[in-house]
């Protein structure tokens, strides 16, 4: 059997919940990919730990952080056009997520398995409370 690295799967409520993960979880070795990072806030806050961060975000929301944040690494790219994604050369260890504004919990999840399977990265911090409020009603038998 193929030695696979396992992936922790974080849900997050709210933004302040999902920015307090990347001081507890990002270090100076970490290549994260930010989908949905609208304003560039958080994709800036996880750049000031990590060692590289990239940030796709389709939404008209990207010029203005482009403007903000000049410095940042920041593409026009639809999260669900993963091959695009790919084009960027890039072998993410940790992803975050926050496209749950306007998404239902099963295109979230659908997003999750997608990158999961195509980067095998250690970490995926998700923004959705419909996510979080759904595993919090879980448990393992």
């Amino acid at each position: 059997m193929e030695n696979q690295r396992k992936c922790l799967i974080i849900p997050t409520k709210g933004v302040k919940e999902y920015r307090a993960t990347v001081p507890k979880y990002i270090n100076s070795h970490d290549i994260v990919l930010e989908i949905g990072f609208a304003w560039g806030t958080t994709t800036n806050l996880i750049a000031q730990y990590a060692k590289k961060v990239v940030g796709i975000d389709k939404g008209e929301s990207y010029w203005t952080a482009v403007k903000t944040y000049p410095d940042l690494e920041l593409y026009k790219l639809d999260g669900f056009r993963i091959d695009s994604v790919l084009d960027l050369g890039y072998d993410f260890n940790k992803i975050y997520i926050d496209i749950s504004g306007c998404r239902s919990i099963f295109q979230v999840m659908k997003i999750v398995l997608m990158y999961k399977g195509a980067f095998r990265p250690e970490l995926i911090v998700v923004k959705s409370t419909q996510l979080k409020r759904f595993v919090s009603e879980c448990s393992l038998g």
